[in-house]
């Protein structure tokens, strides 16, 4: 976590010219241009002659690919778990300063989802894993969340509903991808950061998936969030509210009944603290509930994805009662 933290703090200036950055990381010119080729990292800067120079972040990439190697990983798999954990490397913006998806993953995007589509409805699961290693290689987080993740469910979730398909499978599409997102909260979670969000699923609720895509961007972010997961009991959420005391509890429900579990929850908390805790909802249900929700001290958060996250922060940080979609 540290020394992804450290990459990140690493200067762009192009200072050293590739001799030099051979002397300083140990690796051959021949490697860290080839992976330059084939991977897009590092990232030299061209001089006037063509001459490449190199950056302390680039020299800390081919360093830290350099020892992903060394431990046995391929460089494919490394650069994969590097653009993971230091988004800043192969980002030309910092995510905290850019957080829009990429406008060109739209034509690729759509091959992707119907590759991965056909996978998961034949139980075909190491295409699905292959066609979901190629989709984190190819995007950003974000855009691996929203333009592959999200629909994919939402279209396996509508034919469920229209009989299409058999119930095996939406448990099979649902557990492959929330095992590769939980694998992406694990790398990106914060240790500490701006604030200590806590997400948790009410009692009843067992589809999480969103939550923890709410909790990869939080993250992602630079907030503290505390994953509680999917059907946690109103006792044990309100206990775990009083020891971590969070700056806000973000809470998915999917169903009218997990809806309500979320209201008791929190009135719960509110009658017994003394200070009002922000709690914001989301979910497919909340539009019908909007002054239900109000009136119980929760912010209903409409939408999914990066627009999620920003009205989740927006309630947060400047104290809005309720967060909703703009009116046209």
């Amino acid at each position: 976590m540290e020394e992804r933290r450290s990459l990140g703090r690493l200067a762009r200036e192009p200072l050293y010219n590739t001799r030099a950055v051979v002397r300083m990381t140990g690796v051959p010119a021949d490697t860290f241009r080839a992976w330059e080729r084939r991977h897009g990292v590092p990232r030299p800067f061209r001089s006037t002659g063509n001459q490449r120079l190199y950056s302390d972040l680039d020299v800390g990439a081919i360093r830290w690919l350099r020892d992903r190697t060394d431990e046995g990983m391929t460089i494919s798999n490394a650069v994969r778990r590097l653009r993971l954990e230091a988004p800043a490397v192969l980002d030309d913006v910092a995510i905290d300063e850019s957080p829009a998806i990429p406008i060109d993953v739209a034509d690729h995007g759509a091959a992707l989802r119907q590759q991965l589509l056909d996978a998961l409805t034949t139980f075909d699961g190491d295409r699905a894993e292959r066609t979901v290693d190629e989709a984190i290689a190819r995007y950003s987080v974000e855009a691996f969340c929203e333009q592959i993740v999200e629909p994919v469910m939402t279209e396996i979730g509508d034919r469920w509903s229209r009989g299409e398909i058999s119930v095996a499978v939406e448990h099979f599409s649902t557990q492959l991808l929330t095992r590769r997102l939980a694998a992406i909260y694990r790398i990106v979670s914060q240790v500490e950061g701006r604030g200590t969000i806590l997400a948790a699923c009410p009692a009843g609720e067992e589809h999480d998936l969103g939550l923890m895509v709410m909790a990869i961007m939080l993250s992602r972010r630079g907030w503290q969030v505390i994953y509680l997961g999917a059907n946690v009991p109103a006792d044990d959420l309100i206990s775990a509210v009083g020891r971590i005391d969070p700056d806000l509890i973000c809470l998915s429900a999917t169903n009218p009944g997990t809806v309500a579990e979320a209201v008791a929850v929190a009135t719960s908390l509110q009658e017994r603290r003394g200070d009002p805790l922000p709690i914001a909802l989301g979910g497919p249900v909340i539009t019908e509930r909007m002054g239900i929700l109000r009136d119980a001290g929760i912010t209903p958060i409409v939408g999914s994805g990066t627009l999620a996250v920003e009205r989740v922060l927006a309630a947060l940080e400047e104290g809005e009662e309720y967060a909703q979609p703009p009116v046209d």
